[in-house]
């Protein structure tokens, strides 16, 4: 019986396969995008509690700065000092590694007018336009936008018409549209 399903689903024309791996690229991007943003937003809200107990103290900026790297896995807690946001004591969160066939996560923070974003890409080896990348991200993306109308009220940016296959969350959205920060463009 088994010999039969898997004669079944290895003579299809790859529909499984691809369905396996939208499936599989929809909950590692759903998932890890989730983890960075309530990570960053931890930050922010330890820093809301510092600020509490001594304003004068900190930073004005509540949010991470951008590492130099420009990668999620570097950034550190700066207005709290240089506290890694990631297993820094406070918090035992770890960043799972990228999905497979994806770049690292990167992130830049533009301030209140440019806004404050992350987001990742298909790797230069991965076909970017093939239907398991672009079904998988486009499921994804719905899991944030579902009742968004507007662009800017959205929580993601992803266009699965792109080259690039960009996906970009957003953390705070620029509060003006002709200022965001290049890098939250897909």
């Amino acid at each position: 019986m088994l010999a039969v399903i898997a004669a079944v689903l290895s003579s299809g024309n790859g529909d499984y396969q691809i369905a396996s791996s939208s499936d599989r690229i929809t909950a590692d991007i759903t998932a890890q995008a989730n983890l960075i943003r309530n990570t960053i937003n931890d930050c922010n809200m330890r820093y809301s509690l510092a600020v509490s107990i001594n304003p004068n103290a900190l930073a004005s900026d509540p949010y991470p700065d951008t590492p130099a790297s420009g990668l999620v896995a570097d950034m550190e807690c700066t207005p709290l000092g240089t506290t890694s946001i990631w297993n820094n004591g406070a918090s035992n969160i770890l960043l799972p590694p990228p999905t497979s066939g994806f770049n690292p996560w990167s992130y830049v923070n533009a301030g209140a007018t440019g806004g404050r974003c992350f987001w990742t890409t298909p790797t230069a080896a991965t076909p970017k336009n093939s239907s398991s990348i672009v079904g998988g991200l486009t499921r994804a993306a719905s899991k944030f936008n579902a009742a968004a109308a507007a662009s800017l009220s959205k929580e993601v940016i992803y266009d699965p018409a792109s080259d690039s296959q960009k996906f970009v969350v957003w953390i705070t959205l620029p509060s003006n549209l002709g200022t965001i920060d290049p890098l939250c463009v897909p």
